[in-house]
């Protein structure tokens, strides 16, 4: 069973091709951000030591039914480089654990051929060490900027602010096995015969 890490910049249609892949190939889609999520949740494994860690910020970090607040943490870190540091040694080792669980335990059932590790932060969290191969989903800056203004609502300023945070694009191309192209005109047709070509 191949592992495949699947990276891109914010906006470049990651969740696509994971869906696409998972939808007409035997690939398993493992989403890092839905397991940091979980595991954030009040019975998750890191919600307590995030919780310590960010105290001071108590009254804006945790909502009204005492989980913690997504968007306020993710403000939060963003202006301060050490806090974000913080975070990510909480949260990457969990990640991390549960990842090589999950792959154990569907390498032994044998149902699927490749395992899609979707994530933002591949190289940041080392995951890209556990994978036979790095997919990195390529998109223009222009439509990357479109579709998290008109997908996720960001502001022009926030579009701005996300991007500029990113790993350079010369960056993810130098280090990836294969590069997907997911600009504006691509359909689920063609991502179908790149995908296929590549696993």
């Amino acid at each position: 069973m191949k592992i495949i890490g699947l990276t891109g910049g914010i906006g470049s249609g990651k969740s696509f091709v994971a869906g696409v892949a998972e939808n007409n190939f035997p690939v398993l889609h493992i989403s890092t951000d839905e397991i940091a999520r979980r595991q954030m949740q009040k019975d998750g494994i890191s919600f307590k030591r995030v919780v310590k860690t960010f105290s001071k910020y108590t009254d804006c970090l945790l909502s009204e039914d005492g989980e913690i607040n997504r968007p306020e943490l993710s403000k939060i870190v963003m202006n301060d480089p050490k806090l974000l540091k913080k975070l990510d040694k909480i949260t990457h080792p969990a990640v991390i654990d549960e990842l090589y669980t999950i792959i154990s335990i569907e390498k032994s059932k044998g149902k699927y051929s490749a395992v899609l590790i979707e994530t933002a932060l591949l190289y940041e969290a080392g995951i890209d060490e556990m994978c036979d191969e790095v997919w990195y989903v390529y998109a223009p800056v222009s439509t990357r900027s479109s579709r998290l203004m008109e997908k996720r609502g960001y502001t022009p300023e926030k579009t701005e602010m996300f991007l500029k945070n990113q790993q350079s694009e010369e960056e993810f191309l130098k280090r990836a096995d294969r590069t997907v192209p997911n600009g504006a005109d691509v359909t689920e047709e063609d991502m179908i015969h790149i995908i296929s070509a590549y696993l």
